[in-house]
């Protein structure tokens, strides 16, 4: 989702029909808590790599001009969407946020002290320190559906939240109120239907398999669907032992979240078929700070690393191009020399 605006039309349509395919999995290790994402879409999103200070004042639609203020409590590093919205974040205290789609969505409150969609996974890690801090104030928070004036639908979402300690948190907003997934049922997310029901197809596939190996049936069909890759992700990350350092352990992760292929078929818009692919995907440990960045898209392919704790300790403003195809290796420093 991502950019400053939808470049095409096919991107618009598609963004409104449950498109938007993403996986974020976690797994607590002897070398720290681990995550990793995928952010998949129908074009090239030229995400931003960007600090919010503590203390900054935001607004709680996203939008000047919609909804009321607040001010951050927590610095924090972000990749940034339509012109400043936190897709996904991390704060200076190591808890995490994944923004991603989620048809089913439903905020049914109204006023100007309410936290939009566009704006709440980015509240939660502004203002919390911890999952157990956001457990205990996440009833108390008022919610509502707001528009973007460059998205033509108002989108929908759901959020897991992950701290360094290891906790994990999913957050869904149905038509019955907002349904919360903690720990080992937390631990992998991708899209609609409900975490529920995927937690539920993966409890009935896995109880059919006697023993893990490479011919089990666990019930995936294949596809790149919610439910294909929830099953995935679940039987491959079943199966990770633990790691002989932080970096083999992120590298395990990242191999168990499915990639969408280039070119794969998505649905027919107008006439014609719109594919859709990964973009990129971030692999981090909340303990040391440790990210590796992968975007892969049109002619650029690039794998680099950099610590997202040090970038938050320079205390710079940040606006960082994570699709420059020259980028390579550590690009810590490269990140704070580009900030002021």
């Amino acid at each position: 989702m991502k950019r400053i605006l939808i470049a095409t039309a096919i991107a618009a349509a598609t963004f409104t029909t449950a498109s938007h395919a993403c996986t974020s999995i976690a797994w607590n290790t002897d070398f720290g808590t681990l995550t990793t994402r995928t952010n998949d879409w129908v074009e090239a999103t030229s995400p931003i790599l960007g600090t919010i200070k503590a203390g900054t004042v935001r607004f709680t639609h996203g939008v000047e001009g919609q909804g009321a203020t607040y001010k951050t409590q927590y610095n924090i590093l972000a990749i940034l969407a339509y012109g400043g919205l936190v897709h996904d974040g991390v704060n200076s205290e190591g808890m995490q946020v994944n923004t991603l789609y989620y048809a089913p969505m439903t905020m049914k409150d109204s006023g100007s002290k309410t936290i939009s969609q566009l704006a709440f996974g980015e509240f939660l890690i502004a203002n919390y320190a911890t999952v157990e801090e956001v457990v205990q104030n996440i009833a108390t928070i008022k919610t509502e559906l707001a528009s973007h004036p460059l998205i033509p639908n108002a989108p929908t979402f759901h959020w897991s939240l992950t701290d360094k300690s290891g906790d994990r948190l999913v957050i869904e907003h149905d038509e019955d109120g907002i349904s919360i997934y903690r720990g080992d049922d937390a631990m992998v997310m991708t899209n609609q239907p409900s975490q529920q029901t995927h937690l539920d197809a993966w409890s009935t596939a896995s109880g059919k398999i006697s023993k893990t190996w490479s011919e089990a049936d666990f019930g995936s069909t294949g596809n790149t669907n919610p439910r294909d890759r929830f099953l995935h992700a679940s039987y491959f990350s079943e199966q990770l032992t633990q790691p002989s350092s932080s970096v083999n352990g992120m590298m395990k992760l990242a191999t168990t979240a499915f990639r969408i292929p280039h070119d794969a078929a998505n649905r027919e818009v107008n006439g014609v078929m719109a594919g859709y692919a990964t973009e990129w995907s971030l692999t981090q440990n909340l303990d040391t700070g440790e990210a590796v960045w992968e975007y892969l898209w049109g002619d650029t392919w690039t794998n680099v690393k950099f610590n997202f704790y040090d970038i938050l300790k320079s205390n710079k403003d940040i606006r960082f191009k994570m699709d420059d195809p020259k980028l390579a290796g550590n690009i810590t420093q490269k990140i704070i020399a580009s900030g002021r």
